[in-house]
C-alpha cells in the first residue's frame, strides 16, 4: 500500500483528518459514513457539497463532515478547510474527497499544495491494490458480529395501546380510603345506657 503515515485502517476510525480518492464519489461517500459510524454518539455523517455550506458544516466541534469534492471546492473554499485544520485543536473529522490523485490535482492546480502537504500523511486511495477486498471483509465481519449482537438481546413484546391506557389511568386515580372494619365482638355489645336495670324484689 502507499500510504505515509496512518493505514487506511487507522484513518477510518481515528479523527485525523484526510484525503479520500479513488474509487468513486459514491465509494467515497460510503467509506466517510462507515468512519462517521464510529462516532455515532457524535451525530450523523454531515456533507458538504459546496463552499457556502463550509461555515456551518465546520461550527461543531465533534462529529463527521464529508467533503463530496474538494476541488469542486475551489482554492478559496479549500482554504476554509486549511484554517480549520491549521487554528482549531477541537473540530468535526474532515473527509475531504477529491476525483483525482493529490498528485493529478496538483498538477491540474485544482488542489491547494499547503492543503495537500498538511494531508500528506493522511491519504486513502480506494484504488489500492488489495483495500477493497480489505474493506469488503471488515464491513462483514462488522454486519455479523452486530448480527450476533442482536440475537443476545431479550426480545421484548411492545405493549399494547389499551395495556398501556390502562396503566395511566391507573396513575392518575387517587389512593383508596381504608374502610373501617367492625369487629363481630364490637357488634354484639349493644349501645351504651345511663340507666342501670332495676332489681326485682
Amino acid at each position: 500500500m502507499e500510504y505515509r503515515g496512518y493505514s487506511e485502517n487507522e484513518l477510518v476510525s481515528n479523527r485525523a483528518a484526510l484525503l479520500l480518492y479513488g474509487g468513486s464519489e459514491n465509494d467515497r461517500r460510503r467509506w466517510a459514513l462507515e468512519a462517521a459510524g464510529n462516532f455515532v454518539e457524535e451525530g450523523q455523517l454531515v456533507e458538504v457539497g459546496v463552499a457556502s455550506e463550509l461555515e456551518k458544516a465546520l461550527e461543531p466541534t465533534k462529529g463527521v463532515v464529508f467533503v463530496a469534492d474538494g476541488q469542486a471546492l475551489g482554492l478559496e473554499g479549500q482554504a476554509q478547510l486549511l484554517r480549520c485544520l491549521k487554528e482549531r485543536e477541537e473540530r468535526p473529522k474532515l473527509v475531504i474527497g477529491i476525483p483525482l490523485s493529490p498528485e493529478a490535482a496538483l498538477e491540474q492546480g485544482t488542489l491547494r499544495e499547503d492543503l495537500s502537504y498538511r494531508l500528506q500523511s493522511a491519504r486513502v486511495n480506494l484504488d489500492a491494490p488489495g483495500l477493497r477486498d480489505a474493506i469488503r471483509t471488515r464491513r462483514e465481519r462488522a454486519e455479523e458480529a452486530l448480527a450476533d449482537a442482536k440475537t443476545l438481546l431479550p426480545a421484548v413484546r411492545p405493549k399494547s395501546k389499551a395495556a398501556r391506557a390502562r396503566k395511566k389511568v391507573a396513575r392518575r386515580a387517587p389512593p383508596k380510603k381504608k374502610s373501617r372494619q367492625i369487629t363481630a365482638k364490637s357488634s354484639r355489645k349493644g349501645p351504651k345506657s345511663g340507666h342501670k336495670k332495676k332489681k326485682k324484689r
